[in-house]
């Protein structure tokens, strides 16, 4: 007979009416939703492009556009969070944004469907950092990045099933617009289900006298945030990750219909193939793996962080510089590069809340969040597609075209997790002293 959930990651103190294991699973499935409806407009990218006659640079914009109002949202919705219950916060976002998505479907026009998609933005934003904070109060330190790690297969998972599944309902429904309307539906069902959600109290699963309930709320100001040094570092690699995840989200499609002559079915395959098996297994291993190195220290999780998003950089350049007749090699080797990035994911959570107080963290997320979806999700796509234009400028072929996108990506995606590396491995200096300061101001608070 298989364990609870909760018994296989261990809890410092159970939420009063919701019980744990049930609590991670469905923010896991809206987290699953979260990024389904993120990886739609790539999986149909080529037809919405035709529809709509754009170029590389116009789609990088599309791509982008729910991910820059995210990134202003991400804050003060994060600091939101630290004020009202996070379920609330978390609930009506994954309503907002499943309202949103069924309205892409159903706008006309480019400016209709650009819209739908910065309502996305906004809906999504309030989700990790309310979601993150609720995590860090359900469990310890040394359990963190298990927990994520599972919190954060909504990645790989909700991503594959785009890529399965969107191509497929837009063949079978001769219209790109079916996955839209059908993605809708379970979004609105899981928002009401997390409305619901009672919620540990704030500091719960804190190592320290004071930390667990009946703390009265401190939500400290930004500029005390700007205090901890680690969290510079964690920036910096949030937004080398986010540009590499999101330019390969947005144009991997694209590259395996150009440069390797595949349809938007059997695109979608492949594509689920490296950005979702290979993301389950990296985040799988990986929360096994961080969450031994933190019973070390704090500073031995973030260095296999850094060295996850070293081999990241590494294998993601031979796997991108294939050429068209070695699809093996792009999948074989891009998958690798994946799998060792997306541990990244399963750090980045626990490694903010070993810093943060707990009355702090959804606004530190938010933050983070706010500062990796402006440089990175947002910058990835736009930087990747106005390259790829420059590249083929002068010709109309589409070999041009595909020779254009295929270098964008061989140049950018690499260089974006090797930023990361460097973020992280910055963090590792400091991380352990500013979890010593932090334990040290709950105590006496």
């Amino acid at each position: 007979m298989t364990r609870p959930l909760s018994k296989l990651l261990g809890t410092a103190q159970a939420p009063p009416r919701s019980a744990t294991g049930y609590v991670l699973w469905l923010l896991f499935v809206g987290n699953l939703l979260n990024f389904y409806d993120r990886a739609l407009p790539s999986v149909v990218l080529e037809p919405i492009k035709d529809e709509f006659g754009l170029d590389d640079t116009r789609v990088g914009i599309l791509a982008s556009a729910f991910v820059l109002v995210a990134a202003a949202a991400g804050v003060p919705l994060g600091r939101l969070a630290d004020r009202i219950p996070r379920a609330k916060v978390a609930g009506w976002g994954l309503f907002a944004w499943s309202a949103f998505t069924a309205a892409g479907a159903l706008l006309p026009g480019f400016w209709g469907f650009f819209a739908s998609r910065v309502g996305v933005g906004v809906g999504e934003s309030s989700y990790g950092p309310a979601t993150g904070s609720l995590l860090s109060d359900l469990y310890p330190s040394e359990r963190r990045s298990r927990a994520n790690s599972l919190f954060m297969l909504g990645f790989p998972i909700g991503t594959l099933l785009a890529f399965l599944t969107a191509g497929g309902l837009a063949v079978a429904f001769d219209s790109w617009r079916a996955p839209f309307l059908a993605a809708a539906v379970p979004g609105v069902v899981v928002a009401l289900l997390v409305l619901r959600i009672r919620e540990p109290e704030r500091g719960a699963a804190e190592p320290v006298p004071g930390a667990g309930p009946g703390r009265e709320n401190r939500a400290a100001s930004l500029r005390s945030l700007l205090k901890v040094r680690s969290l510079y570092g964690m920036l910096v690699a949030f937004a080398g990750y986010n540009f590499a995840a999101y330019a390969v989200g947005t144009f991997l499609t694209p590259v395996l219909q150009r440069w390797y002559g595949l349809d938007l079915v059997a695109a979608g395959a492949v594509g689920g193939v490296v950005v979702g098996l290979t993301g389950l297994v990296g985040l799988l291993a990986g929360g096994r793996v961080l969450d031994r190195a933190a019973r070390t220290s704090p500073a031995a999780r973030t260095r296999v962080a850094t060295a996850c998003l070293a081999g990241a950089a590494v294998f993601s350049l031979i796997g991108l510089a294939a050429d068209q007749g070695s699809l093996w090699q792009l999948v074989v080797f891009l998958s690798l590069g994946y799998m060792l990035g997306i541990v990244y994911l399963a750090a980045a959570v626990p490694v903010v809340s070993d810093v943060i107080g707990p009355e702090q963290r959804s606004g530190a997320l938010g933050l983070m969040f706010a500062v990796g979806y402006l440089l990175g999700g947002a910058g990835g796509p736009v930087l990747v597609g106005a390259l790829s234009d420059a590249l083929a400028a002068g010709s109309a072929s589409d070999a041009a075209s595909a020779h254009g996108l295929q270098t964008a990506m061989t140049i950018t995606v690499p260089l974006a997790f090797a930023v990361a590396a460097v973020g992280m491995l910055l963090t590792a200096r400091s991380v352990q002293a500013d979890r010593d300061s932090m334990l040290a101001r709950e105590a006496t608070a």
